[in-house]
């Protein structure tokens, strides 16, 4: 089954056979292909993105997509199952039959996380002509210095990134990045104001008025400050 058919100008530069722990075998085939990008009209379908650890990201027109998590919700199973995996013997028959179910879960946690940030990343994609996110390190921000490593890695944040940003240069569009250091949880996207917040404060009070979500007023400054990097590029 392939997601995506080459066309016919493409050159075929590699076939990569892996086997995963579950002993199922993948092929990942890479083409090359050049295509020109025409210059994309900026429009109002520009949306800014801001990560949650405890979801995937506010966006700019004050929604938020939180994550399915379905890393923790077969947590017990996983674990169930790498106790049964600890109690066999080593080099049994069963023990390799309990590997497999564990491989065999990771496998299928994987992939539901992927079908729902290809599915999200997709539609993203076809909405808007500019998108603009924060450049985040993704693997910097699971460590477990942070305290939430395994929300991180379970939320697949990284690989959105990476698909978005693939999809919307196949379609002309642009995906924009603005700088990490960029303080954009302490700005006021009304007034341009400035004040520090803690990691408890989850409403950004300004004193023009403002009252907003604090992910969604940062989702609205990663788009005003990623609008003004693309109009001077």
């Amino acid at each position: 089954m392939f997601n995506r058919k080459p066309n016919k100008n493409w050159i075929l530069k590699s076939a990569t056979i892996s086997q995963e722990k579950d002993n199922k075998y993948y092929v990942s085939v890479l083409f090359e292909y050049v295509e020109e990008v025409s210059n994309v009209e900026i429009t109002d379908k520009i949306i800014g993105l801001d990560y949650k650890s405890d979801g995937l990201y506010a966006d700019s027109e004050g929604k938020v997509c939180g994550s399915p998590k379905y890393y923790r919700k077969s947590h017990k199973r996983l674990a169930k199952l790498q106790r049964q995996l600890s109690k066999k013997e080593k080099g049994s028959n069963n023990r390799e039959k309990a590997r497999k179910k564990v491989a065999k879960l990771h496998r299928h946690i994987s992939n539901q996380r992927l079908d729902f940030l290809h599915k999200e990343s997709t539609r993203i994609a076809n909405l808007y002509e500019v998108v603009c996110i924060e450049s985040l390190n993704m693997k910097a921000m699971s460590n477990k210095g942070f305290g939430n490593g395994k929300a991180t890695l379970d939320n697949g944040y990284g690989l959105f990134q990476t698909m978005l940003e693939y999809k919307l240069l196949d379609r002309g569009k642009y995906l924009v990045k603005v700088d990490k250091w960029y303080p954009s949880s302490q700005i006021c996207s009304h007034c341009g104001n400035r004040k520090h917040l803690n990691l408890t404060d989850r409403t950004y009070c300004c004193e023009c008025g403002l009252e907003l979500d604090r992910d969604i007023n940062a989702a609205l400054n990663i788009k005003n400050e990623g609008l003004r990097i693309l109009m001077s590029a």
